[in-house]
């Protein structure tokens, strides 16, 4: 409920605003960047369910237990199988080598021929035909070392005992041979060499090395991705975005639209008049009227310091003019001069947000007021008034009784500068201090543009003077359309 808000410290009130408008600037700029843009295609592409499945998938993966960690081994093994090592020693032999060597060559058939002819009675029939023959007839002369048979038994005998065929029969009765020949061509061979093969492949090299990789996911194009977007995510300026975005915390801002902005480099003739509009039209110059113990000066009243807009009301004795209801304007000696001042020639608004910064002497006997008027000044929304401890707002107007001043309590805590601010709408208006809600009027409700008005009054004799009223800031608004 507004009625029980904490009321704000009128400097952290003000840091506040500055920060979020601050802020607003900076998100309007992020809001039309490229790096936005970016940041918000990032942003739903790595918070996707594909992606994050994806890369859980890519940093799960684990080299030990994979398929090709259960190749590697099962090929390790194969390594280490004596019938393959022995294989591949005898492959690799020079024994091998002369072995097929002399395979290759005619020896070997050669000597089956010749075994064939000897161990097959070939020889020994041609031997007894031979002796026989010889036997029959005494008169030949035929030698049996110059027969074929003998030549071919003699090749058989050179043959079988040369060095190679010595060699050959016997690296073939040789348990290493047989272990080589019984491996050649089996499936124990088949798989090693296929196994061999795929590890040696650069798809499988790849593989092994991708899955042995620990930072085989910050290669990918998914990582260069994730990376760009946190450092997007990171970047100030977009941390500010996306804390305001969806929020409605730059509603103000949305909703209206500053018309009027007063911060008191100067006091600008132009903004600024110190001669009320009746007094205009009357006799040309201010006047006082009865309860007033001041008169308005010309605006001497009146000056700038430091950005700081005040008016003193002194106890000086001068000359002015008062309106007396017998005998009209009379001119008076007055003991306390005050000064008016007000927009009425440059400015006015009908309906919306005003606010004032601004900080008053608690004297009692002089009023200090900041209000919205009309140049007849029947009609006055008191934003601001003050007379010693009494400080309230209200709306004067007038029905079939005359003047009426409805009034809201403006009670604050807070020491020093407050911020007062109204809500004007046509149904109603409201007050509040350093934002915190103070009341509201529902009741003849004004609908015409008023502007500014800014004054003391003398309400009783006092000499605790000089009495000052100083303004930081004015700002009026209107909603934006």
């Amino acid at each position: 409920m507004p009625f029980f808000q904490k009321i704000k410290k009128t400097e952290a009130l003000e840091q506040e605003r500055t920060q979020l408008w601050n802020d607003y600037q900076t998100y309007q700029k992020v809001e039309k960047s490229d790096e936005l843009k970016n940041y918000l295609a990032l942003k739903e592409k790595v918070e996707s369910r594909p992606f994050i499945e994806k890369k859980r998938d890519v940093e799960s993966l684990k080299y030990i237990g994979s398929p090709e960690h259960k190749l590697i081994r099962q090929f390790g093994k194969l390594e280490k199988s004596k019938k393959l090592i022995k294989y591949y020693q005898v492959s690799e032999s020079a024994e091998l080598s002369r072995f097929n060597e002399i395979a290759k060559s005619d020896q070997p058939e050669q000597l089956k021929k010749l075994t064939r002819f000897v161990k097959n009675g070939e020889y020994k029939a041609s031997l007894k035909a031979f002796k026989q023959k010889k036997k029959s007839d005494k008169s030949n002369t035929d030698l049996w070392e110059d027969t074929e048979a003998y030549s071919t038994f003699k090749a058989y005998n050179e043959l079988k005992s040369s060095s190679d065929i010595l060699f050959y029969q016997r690296y073939a009765k040789l348990a290493a041979f047989q272990n080589y020949q019984n491996v050649s061509g089996s499936t124990l061979l088949n798989q090693f060499d296929d196994i061999k093969k795929e590890i040696n492949s650069e798809k499988f090299k790849e593989r092994s090395a991708y899955l042995q990789d620990p930072k085989r996911y910050e290669k990918t194009n998914d990582f260069k991705m994730l990376s760009d977007f946190e450092t997007l995510n990171a970047d100030p300026e977009i941390k500010l975005y996306m804390k305001y975005n969806d929020t409605d915390a730059f509603k103000f801002f949305r909703d209206w639209k500053l018309t009027f902005q007063e911060d008191f480099y100067n006091i600008d003739k132009n903004v600024w008049s110190f001669v009320t509009p009746i007094a205009q039209k009357g006799p040309g110059k201010n006047f006082s009227i009865a309860n007033q113990l001041q008169y308005y000066n010309n605006g001497d009243n009146f000056g700038v310091e430091n950005n700081l807009f005040t008016l003193e009301t002194k106890k000086e004795e001068c000359q002015g003019l008062y309106w007396d209801q017998k005998f009209g304007f009379v001119n008076k000696t007055f003991s306390y001069v005050s000064g008016v001042a007000h927009t009425l020639n440059h400015f006015k608004q009908e309906y919306g947000q005003f606010e004032i910064k601004l900080k008053a002497s608690k004297l009692k006997g002089v009023i200090s007021s900041v209000s919205l008027v009309d140049e007849d000044e029947e009609i006055c929304i008191r934003l601001f008034s003050a007379n010693g401890n009494d400080i309230k707002g209200g709306l004067i107007h007038t029905d079939q009784h005359g003047y009426q001043f409805d009034t809201v309590r403006l009670k604050s805590p807070v020491k020093g500068y407050v911020i007062v601010s109204i809500d004007w709408s046509p149904e109603k208006i409201e007050w509040k201090i350093n934002d915190k809600f103070m009341g509201r009027i529902t009741d003849s409700i004004p609908h015409i543009p008023l502007g500014i008005r800014i004054e003391t009054e003398v309400i009783k004799e006092t000499s605790n003077l000089p009495h000052r009223l100083d303004i930081d800031w004015i700002r009026c608004y209107t909603i934006n359309r």
